[in-house]
């Protein structure tokens, strides 16, 4: 840079000299809080605005009947189900035995730390008791829901549906160590409204106890996800998933001493939780943010009825964790092992903001994100959507194969999955495409099958000949 400026001569020099005293000062020495930068990740964030941009998508991000949190309260088509928030909240508070002063502290505090979970944008409107308000209104009505107190509301149906939508958006979160605060904190108030007697060994419940039962609550919530269907299983398979089937993250929880709840509180909020379980199963979370190496071999991608051709068939899976996709090589051909996906209005909105919550949270894996991209690559005409429909992978009410084609389009548009994605797979499927034994062998299955009917017939004629003769010269010998 110095050769350059004296290149231009003294006064040039001197003049950028002092231009360049004032940006590169102002670079020098700008902090990141002072320029606007956050200093780490906000817990919470926005939907990033390509994911916006999609006309095919739009309201897959925004609630339909429930705010939760400040970035889409008080919007006008949510106003039914905030005077139903404050209308259950006031009867828990007149009823409460606890006192308002100490309440009113719990509370505060746990909306203080809330506050820093959002984008700072969003929460400038509220001042503090606001802010509180809407913590303590937000979290009760979640309990309400996942307890199931909901129903003495007498909510449609079609309504109940949207707010199990409406919990699972990114943009619709309440930080998961204030909400599973908050609940425990409603738990033990709903049994002292209620009246029960209580005997010592519940008196001195632990918290070990409280966070089991808040888990079983949260799994009953998650099994009723349409997007995630049940699985039939065996009585051997029941008894050894109810030893292995929650993360290790979760079983750990029994582990800890009375009153800690580090680990359940290792969730940023609901939708990281079903995330972990569902998306990412077992495996360790910053296994996510790992750089896999570059990978170097190119595979096609094959839609369902061209790999149906070269002898690959399509098996549904036994796991709740969706994404988990397999191939399993036969003696010609092979099979794709996919865990069954329920496609129903909630779906699509459910997968993008999956997608979104990846983005965001810069999950190098991108695990959700990758799975419908390998999906769309397997989907290209309604033919395949029919194939898989037939085999139990895909399962819907909502619409034709054509239809269910065209979701899958409209969710990968715009989104790029990690490369390495499935990459056992897919060069397992590239590997027996271009076999050409098995091809030649699959390609003239017609003229074996053939033969080998027109052989065995005759064999079996000539071994039923041969029997019946042997037995005639049986008889006479006697």
């Amino acid at each position: 840079m110095s050769i350059a400026l004296n290149m231009e001569g003294p006064s040039h020099s001197s003049s950028l000299s002092r231009s360049s005293d004032s940006w590169l000062h102002f670079l020098m020495t700008e902090s990141p809080e002072q320029d606007g930068t956050p200093d780490q990740q906000t817990v919470i964030p926005r939907v990033p605005p390509e994911f916006r941009e999609m006309n095919e998508n739009m309201g897959c991000y925004e609630p339909k009947v429930v705010s939760i949190g400040p970035y889409h309260h008080g919007k006008k088509e949510l106003e039914k189900m905030e005077s139903l928030k404050t209308k259950m909240a006031r009867q828990f508070v007149k009823d409460s035995s606890m006192a308002a002063e100490e309440m009113d502290n719990k509370v505060k505090d746990l909306a203080s730390h809330a506050r820093e979970c959002y984008a700072e944008e969003s929460t400038g409107q509220f001042n503090d008791e606001k802010f509180t308000l809407m913590m303590f209104l937000d979290s009760y009505f979640i309990h309400q829901f996942l307890t199931n107190k909901l129903k003495n509301q007498k909510l449609r149906n079609e309504e109940v549906t949207f707010v199990a939508r409406d919990l699972l958006l990114l943009e619709n979160q309440l930080p998961f160590d204030v909400l599973m605060s908050l609940m425990r904190f409603y738990q033990r108030k709903g049994d002292n409204i209620a009246g029960e007697d209580k005997s010592s060994s519940r008196q001195k419940l632990s918290s070990e106890s409280e966070d089991q039962d808040l888990m079983k609550i949260f799994e009953r919530f998650f099994e009723d996800i349409l997007a995630i269907p049940p699985q039939r299983e065996s009585c051997w398979e029941k008894i050894s998933n109810s030893f292995s089937e929650l993360p290790r993250k979760l079983r750990s929880i029994t582990s800890k001493s009375p009153g800690s709840m580090s680990m359940f509180f290792d969730f940023d909020h609901l939708l990281d939780f079903f995330y972990w379980k569902f998306v990412y199963g077992e495996g360790e979370r910053e296994r996510g943010r790992r750089r896999y190496r570059e990978i170097k071999s190119w595979n096609r991608y094959y839609s369902v009825n061209e790999l149906k051709n070269v002898g690959i068939s399509f098996m549904p899976s036994n796991t709740r964790v969706f994404t988990d996709v397999k191939f399993k090589n036969t003696l010609l051909g092979g099979a794709l092992l996919i865990p069954p996906l329920s496609i129903e209005e909630e779906t699509k909105p459910l997968l993008l903001n999956l997608a979104a919550f990846e983005t965001c949270g810069g999950w190098y894996s991108k695990k959700c994100t990758s799975y419908v991209c390998f999906m769309r690559s397997l989907i290209d005409k309604p033919e395949d959507v029919k194939e898989l429909r037939s085999k139990g992978i895909l399962r819907t009410t909502i619409g034709s194969d054509d239809q269910i084609a065209q979701i899958f389009k409209e969710i990968t548009t715009n989104l790029a999955p990690n490369p390495s994605a499935y990459n056992a797979v897919k060069s397992s499927v590239e590997s027996h495409y271009r076999s050409s034994v098995k091809r030649w062998i699959l390609e003239n299955k017609g003229p074996f099958s053939r033969a080998v009917v027109k052989y065995s017939f005759i064999y079996g004629i000539a071994v039923s000949a041969i029997q019946a003769y042997l037995a005639e010269q049986k008889r006479n010998q006697v």
